[in-house]
């Protein structure tokens, strides 16, 4: 009897969980200091565990905005908890009190844009299908970039945002988004370019 490759071994045991393995490695990616560093020690090991749980598989049934809108906010809700859990009001009050429609949906916008426009978890049809419903990551260089180019009616900082004024913004770049043919999600390539 042929003695197994451990090798071939490690390849099979990676190809069985290969498609987790893209969620973990998104989330890390997807969690950097300029994300986390407002949050308490143990925030980001939190999000490592919590991001790759999330339903991913359903935004390939997702067919239009609406359903979006419905997975987005119910995928939130764990997001916004692991943030609430770990960073109360009483130790950081700099967050509160959008914890959950500013700084969680910015980890969560972040997450998703990066599994569906920047790993291979999606087909690229499926992936081309996604990207206009995407939200925008919103944070303090998205709002700075905002109010330069003349938007008026924005909250102050991320922790201001709630869930109207977070669908406010998201409105606003579709509109102008859609205007020019592109997706509102491409608003935050500001931040590479440090567009402030």
């Amino acid at each position: 009897m042929p003695v197994p490759d451990p090798l071939e071994e490690e390849y099979l045991r990676i190809a069985a969980s290969h498609r987790r393995a893209i969620l973990k490695t998104t989330a890390r990616g997807a969690l950097p200091a300029s994300v986390t560093r407002v949050f308490a020690s143990g925030t980001r090991a939190t999000f490592l565990d919590v991001l790759p749980d999330l339903r991913i598989d359903e935004l390939g049934a997702v067919k239009d905005q609406s359903a979006y809108q419905q997975w987005f906010e119910r995928e939130l809700e764990p997001v916004a908890a692991t943030i609430l859990e770990r960073n109360p009001y009483r130790l950081r009050p700099n967050i509160h009190p959008g914890y959950d429609w500013g700084h969680g949906a910015k980890v969560l916008c972040v997450f998703v844009r990066d599994v569906v426009l920047f790993s291979r978890f999606f087909l690229d049809a499926e992936a081309t299908r996604l990207e206009p419903f995407l939200y925008c990551p919103v944070d303090r260089v998205v709002l700075k970039r905002l109010r330069k180019l003349g938007e008026r009616r924005l909250p102050d900082a991320i922790a201001a945002l709630d869930r109207s004024r977070f669908y406010a913004v998201q409105d606003r770049l579709q509109v102008a988004a859609g205007r020019v043919g592109v997706p509102r999600v491409w608003f935050d390539d500001n931040w590479g370019d440090r567009q402030a």
